[in-house]
């Protein structure tokens, strides 16, 4: 059962990739997944003193949920898990800065966000983690990734018993990217 909810899934996320233009950085196996966007909101101040205004471009972030498949099956450990899964990230922020170079139509886009359950130790990368502001937007964002942690997630859904999850916005900036990596 669980294979066919990944299938669907699947194909779901290839033809939602397709039409919202998410790419693939890094080759297949990559955990990171791009589309520009354009933002709505209020007026961000990043750590660095990068502004993000509404109307300005900005990476949008997306997780390989077949890599997070892998990231997270690879042990029963959590710590094990964690340390696994920032050394891949560290990868793919390279492979990040390499894709963003390369490709033009990033050339004014200085913010690259996304929201995740797994917000922890991210700083580490040099993200930035923030509340998702909008309560209704937090509901739907934390349940949402928590059926796809379910789904993805070898354990199913006794992982979603075990933890409290709640997803939060990780913001980094091409500035912080370029003296980073």
């Amino acid at each position: 059962m669980k294979k066919i909810f990944i299938y669907i899934w699947s194909l779901w996320e290839f033809i939602f990739a397709k039409l919202n233009r998410i790419h693939t950085v890094g080759g297949h196996d990559s955990e990171i997944r791009i589309a520009i966007k354009k933002y709505k909101g209020e007026k961000l101040l990043l750590k660095d003193g990068t502004v993000l205004n509404n109307g300005d471009k900005f990476g949008e972030l997306h997780l390989n949920n077949k890599v997070l498949t892998e990231i997270t099956s690879s042990s029963s450990s959590p710590i094990a898990v964690g340390i696994i899964a920032l050394k891949r990230f560290k990868k793919s922020i390279k492979a990040l800065k390499t894709y963003i170079d390369e490709h033009h139509e990033f050339d004014d886009v200085n913010v690259f966000m996304g929201y995740t359950l797994f917000n922890e130790g991210v700083e580490m990368l040099g993200f930035e983690v923030r509340d998702i502001k909008s309560p209704l937007e937090k509901f739907i964002v934390t349940h949402y990734e928590m059926l796809l942690l379910a789904i993805f997630h070898p354990d199913g859904f006794k992982r979603l018993r075990d933890n409290k999850f709640t997803s939060k916005m990780v913001l980094i900036t091409k500035n912080t990217i370029n003296s980073r990596y």
